[in-house]
C-alpha cells in the first residue's frame, strides 16, 4: 500500500481516494453546504446583531470565566441574605418564622422552575443561562428596594442601656430618665413597615426561579463546548469559583453591616449600640451589579461554538467511518 492508509478522506469528491499518511496528519473537517442560518448559530451576538468584532471572544475558556464569576455573584447574594436576617426581622418586624419562610420561598421555587423551564434550557443553554441570572438579579433588587419604603426610627442622643421593656437614657449630664416613649415608638415603626413582608416572599421565589436556568443549562453547555478530555477539568473551575462566592459574602456581610442603613451615622451612637441598624441593603445590591456585569456577555454566546461544532463533525465522520470497515 506504500503507506496510504485504508480510510476514505473526506476532503476529496470521490469516495474512492485513498488518504495518505501525511493527509490524514493534516486532516481539518469540512461542513458541506453550512446553511446561513447554521452560521449565524455559531456566532456571538443578539438576534440579528452579530458582530465579527466579538469572534475572538467565542472562545470555551471566555464562558468559563463568564459563568463562573456570575455564578460567584449569584451565591453571594443567598448567602449575604442569611447574614442581613437578623437585621431584616428588626426593621420589619419579623420572627423567625417568617423569616425561615422567605428562605423556604427560594428552595421551592427550584424544583418547579426546574419542570417548567428543562424543555426550554436545553434548547437554549447560554440565553437561558443569562435570563436566569437577570432574574435574579431582578428580584434580588426587589427585595433591596424595601429600603426606600421603610421607615427608620431616629436614634436616642445618649448612651442607651435596655431594661426588660424600658429604655434606660444616661443624659450627657450622667441624669437619667426613662424613655418609654421612644421604645414604644420603635415598635411602632417595625410594625408598619410589616407590610413589606411579602416582597420578600416574591423576591425569594423569584430568586429560586432564576437560580435554576443556571444549574441545568450550564454544565450541559460546558460538556458541549469543551473535549472529553478538558470537561473534568472546567467543572472543576466553575466549582472552585462558584463556592468561594458564600464564605466571601460572609466575610464582606459584617463590613457591610458597619455602616449605618442611611450611610449617614447618627450622632451618639456605633455599631455596638442596640439601636444600631447596619446597610443590609448593600448586601443584596452591589452583587447584582456584578451579576448584571457578567451575565450579559453569557447572553451573547451562541447555541453552538465552532469548536464544538468541529469536534461534532469529526466524531460523526469517524462513526460514520468506522461503521462502513
Amino acid at each position: 500500500m506504500n503507506g496510504d492508509v485504508v480510510i476514505r478522506n473526506p476532503n476529496f469528491n470521490d469516495p474512492d481516494v485513498k488518504a495518505t499518511s501525511d493527509e490524514m496528519t493534516n486532516y481539518k473537517p469540512i461542513v458541506e453546504d453550512e446553511k446561513e442560518e447554521d452560521r449565524e448559530l455559531s456566532q456571538m451576538g443578539l438576534f440579528s446583531w452579530r458582530p465579527k468584532f466579538l469572534e475572538p471572544l467565542n472562545r470555551p475558556v471566555t464562558f468559563l470565566i463568564s459563568f463562573g464569576l456570575s455564578n460567584f455573584f449569584l451565591v453571594q447574594c443567598v448567602g449575604t441574605l442569611s447574614i442581613m436576617l437578623p437585621t431584616i426581622e428588626k426593621v420589619f418586624n419579623l420572627s423567625s418564622k417568617e423569616t425561615g419562610l422567605i428562605l423556604m420561598a427560594n428552595d421551592i421555587a427550584g424544583p418547579v422552575a426546574g419542570i417548567i423551564l428543562a424543555n426550554y434550557c436545553s434548547t437554549r443553554k447560554a440565553r437561558s443561562i443569562a435570563i436566569g441570572m437577570l432574574v435574579v438579579m431582578i428580584a434580588t433588587l426587589f427585595q433591596t428596594s424595601t429600603t426606600l419604603f421603610a421607615e427608620y426610627p431616629e436614634p436616642t442622643t445618649g448612651m442607651v442601656v435596655t431594661v426588660k421593656s424600658t429604655k434606660t437614657v444616661i443624659g450627657l449630664c450622667n441624669e437619667t430618665f426613662s424613655d418609654d416613649s421612644n421604645n414604644n415608638a420603635d415598635t411602632d415603626t417595625a410594625a408598619r413597615n410589616y407590610k413589606y413582608y411579602w416582597m420578600f416572599i416574591v423576591g425569594a421565589f423569584a430568586q429560586g426561579l432564576g437560580g435554576t436556568p443556571p444549574g441545568i443549562a450550564g454544565n450541559t453547555y460546558l460538556d458541549e463546548i469543551y473535549p472529553q478530555s478538558q470537561f473534568g477539568i472546567a467543572i472543576a473551575v466553575l466549582y472552585v469559583i462558584s463556592f468561594l462566592g458564600f464564605p466571601v459574602s460572609l466575610l464582606i456581610g459584617g463590613t457591610y453591616l458597619s455602616y449605618y442603613v442611611t450611610l449617614a451615622t447618627p450622632e451618639g451612637i456605633t455599631p455596638a449600640d442596640a439601636q444600631w441598624i447596619g446597610a443590609w441593603w448593600l448586601g443584596l445590591l452591589i452583587p447584582c451589579m456584578f451579576i448584571a456585569l457578567f451575565s450579559f456577555p453569557i447572553m451573547l454566546f451562541p447555541r453552538q461554538m465552532p469548536a464544538a461544532k468541529v469536534n461534532a463533525v469529526f466524531f460523526k465522520h469517524i462513526q460514520r467511518e468506522v461503521t462502513r470497515l
